[in-house]
């Protein structure tokens, strides 16, 4: 079904290019808007992970790290992918307190996970696989590629039409403005749950990921992360919604995480019944 999200939100695009063109040049400027949005779709379907990876900072990293806390998560991405039965997705760090995750690529071919290292540092090593096994979830059911596109699309109109809006002093206000509207198309509670119950699947143990829930919980809650704030749009693809105050309110980005974490406890409990 996120393959299909993600083909409706670009026929949207392209639509809302040719409906301009037509609006300003008839059916010359339909035909220019037609190419421009062809154009804007490859772009962003090839580049958007690259795009969102940039919007964070984030640093490829691999097994022979200096860290062994990452090759301990290089190591624990390699195992969950086997057992997903998918190629290993890229791995890369976020230099943030807050713990977090997420996860961009347009196929299982080709993906991203990164985690901030204040995930490494705030949970255990089961823990971090089964957030792991949630982001390898996103991939193989293919939310990977609308969450990508939604992040990437925000960033790029944010660019171009605050350039617009920057003479007029109104370019914080565009920004907010079209931030939150994607942000609205990309999310999807039923897309979470969905991941996280998959990932019960893939670790073994879906207890994991609900203590892995209640403590980022607390701590995204209590942590600031200054590149999610900047880039709000990319609240959706994150493994907890990253935001603070009123823009965590007014996001709704991620299902309550209470919910979440009860349905992890049933399905561990249905787990342990049929053994």
């Amino acid at each position: 079904m996120s393959y299909f999200k993600a083909a409706g939100l670009m026929l949207l695009i392209h639509l809302a290019f040719a409906g301009l063109g037509w609006w300003v040049a008839g059916r010359e400027g339909a035909l220019v808007g037609t190419v421009v949005a062809l154009s804007f779709h490859l772009a962003v379907f090839w580049y958007a992970e690259k795009i969102v990876l940039k919007l964070h900072n984030a640093r490829e990293v691999s097994s022979d790290d200096a860290s062994p806390m990452i090759r301990a998560f290089v190591a624990d991405c390699d195992r969950l992918a086997m057992r997903a039965n998918m190629p290993r997705p890229r791995t890369y760090i976020i230099d943030a307190f807050q713990p977090n995750a997420f996860v961009a690529g347009r196929d299982t071919n080709h993906a991203s996970i990164a985690v901030t290292d204040g995930l490494l540092k705030t949970l255990s090593r089961a823990e971090v696989s089964a957030v792991v096994a949630h982001e390898l979830a996103h991939v193989k059911r293919g939310d990977a590629l609308a969450m990508g596109i939604c992040s990437a699309l925000a960033a790029v109109l944010t660019t171009l039409l605050g350039s617009i809006a920057y003479p007029l002093g109104q370019r914080k206000r565009v920004s907010r403005i079209v931030s939150g509207l994607v942000a609205r198309i990309g999310q999807s509670h039923a897309r979470e749950y969905a991941a996280d119950k998959m990932a019960g699947d893939i670790c073994g143990a879906p207890v994991n990921l609900a203590n892995a829930l209640l403590k980022l919980e607390r701590h995204t809650t209590s942590l600031l992360n200054p590149l999610a704030e900047r880039s709000p749009a990319t609240a959706h693809a994150f493994v907890i919604d990253p935001l603070q105050g009123p823009r965590r309110t007014t996001s709704a980005s991620h299902p309550p995480t209470e919910r979440r974490i009860a349905r992890l406890h049933r399905q561990a409990a249905e787990m342990e019944g049929t053994e």
